[in-house]
């Protein structure tokens, strides 16, 4: 049988197990919510307004407890795998960033912090690189 895959919020989900994911959602968030409504309802003490409200977040927390018990039924497909990358990757894919978002920019006018976390991701040179590129570009026009 073939798989019938769905882009959701940017992801690509299994239509069968987004369809279960949301019939488990209805089945315990929608009962949670009744149930609790009703308890909330019944309990002497607790002012009504605010009895919805509390079956309200008994709700969204059944919904919480959906999450979790569809991603341990339907755990990513996805294989990652991790090589080592090819000689002008980095650059190729760095070109492809910046005709897509636009120039990627001087790394050394980061942040402070940002220029830290970008020394310890080992991009800095390539970063730097890149401008360079850029850079030498600008001056032959």
């Amino acid at each position: 049988m073939k798989r019938t895959y769905l882009e959701v919020w940017g992801d690509t989900v299994d239509g069968r197990h987004l369809l279960y994911s949301i019939l488990i959602g209805v089945g315990l968030g929608t009962p949670a919510y009744l149930l609790a409504a009703w308890l909330f309802g019944q309990a002497e003490g607790i002012d009504q307004t605010l009895s919805k409200s509390y079956a309200l977040l008994v709700g969204l927390a059944a919904c919480v407890l959906t999450g979790v018990v569809s991603a341990r039924l339907f755990p990513p497909k996805r294989i990652l795998v991790e090589a080592d990358d090819e000689p002008g990757s980095r650059d190729v894919a760095m070109d492809s960033i910046e005709q897509e978002f636009g120039p990627l920019g001087d790394p050394d006018e980061l942040p402070a912090a940002v220029l830290r976390e970008v020394k310890e991701l080992g991009i800095y040179e390539d970063l730097a690189r890149q401008h360079a590129k850029n850079a030498a570009k600008e001056v032959t026009r």
